[in-house]
């Protein structure tokens, strides 16, 4: 084989590869992974979803799409350990980054330990002031949560609704409506969770997850009001999106109960 033919061929190998290594590493092949591990809990293979992305996450980063999303499934299905361990990974790997220390408060507060969430989301903050935004919604739902600092709460959550664009706004509208509630102001409260529905996209498993969230507090607020139908049908909606979804149950039986027109302490 003529050398210049035998080289042009080695040239074309390595680029090959080269592109190759460039679309593993790309958000593109992410996106693609993170759409088949969704298929797969949206199948009921949970098992096999939490291995796929066990074996394809970066260990050492939490940014990492897949990464994110073990620790974020691990968190919403209250398996604290399991999370924290993989945040831990990555720390002891080398990320340094606030958004692990961030995480690690989202362990704390799942674990009812609010002071060390709120540290830790300081703490985030203090590293990265890019993660103000979100530092300033989570501080506030804690705050909510434990109705306490209730003006602190919604003086951040303003703040936050600054520093937002787009449907990045629909998390400050969310707290809002939970502040509402815990105020017992069902008509503020529905407003907001209505503009964070609709500000939402539909898609994703997190998307729609996160709008029939929006739809729940919605619903809840109707209930507040004795709007028990308008309750029951908001309700309904939620639930098409969030049922048998796995980490969703303890609000698929909540939103079962609207439904039906028994709401739990009514």
């Amino acid at each position: 084989m003529p050398r210049e033919i035998f080289a042009v061929i080695i040239f074309l190998f390595l680029l090959v590869i080269f592109l190759a290594w460039r679309l593993l590493r790309s958000n593109t092949w992410k996106q693609l992974q993170l759409r088949k591990a969704a298929k797969m809990a949206t199948g009921g293979d949970t098992d096999g979803m939490l291995r796929y992305l066990e074996r394809n996450m970066r260990r050492n980063d939490v940014s990492d799409p897949l990464t994110n999303a073990l620790i974020y499934f691990h968190i919403r299905s209250g398996a604290y350990d399991l999370a924290e361990r993989a945040i831990r990974d990555a720390i002891d790997g080398g990320d340094g980054s606030g958004m692990a220390l961030a995480q690690l408060g989202y362990v704390a507060g799942g674990r009812g330990d609010r002071a060390a969430a709120e540290e830790y989301y300081r703490e985030a903050l203090d590293k990265d002031d890019s993660l103000k935004g979100t530092m300033y919604i989570n501080i506030a739902g804690m705050l909510i949560e434990s109705n306490e600092r209730l003006q602190e709460a919604e003086d951040l959550l303003r703040q936050a609704l600054e520093l937002r664009e787009g449907a990045a706004k629909s998390g400050v509208h969310m707290n809002l409506a939970m502040l509402h509630l815990r105020r017992k102001q069902p008509v503020d409260a529905r407003v907001q969770a209505m503009t964070a529905y609709e500000l939402i996209p539909a898609g994703s498993l997190l998307l729609n997850t996160s709008r029939a969230n929006a739809l729940a507090v919605a619903a809840r607020a109707c209930t507040m009001q004795g709007e028990s139908d308008e309750a029951a049908r908001l309700a309904g909606k939620a639930l098409k999106l969030v049922d048998e979804i796995p980490g969703m149950e303890k609000l698929a039986d909540e939103l079962k109960h609207m439904v039906s027109g028994d709401t739990p302490g009514k």
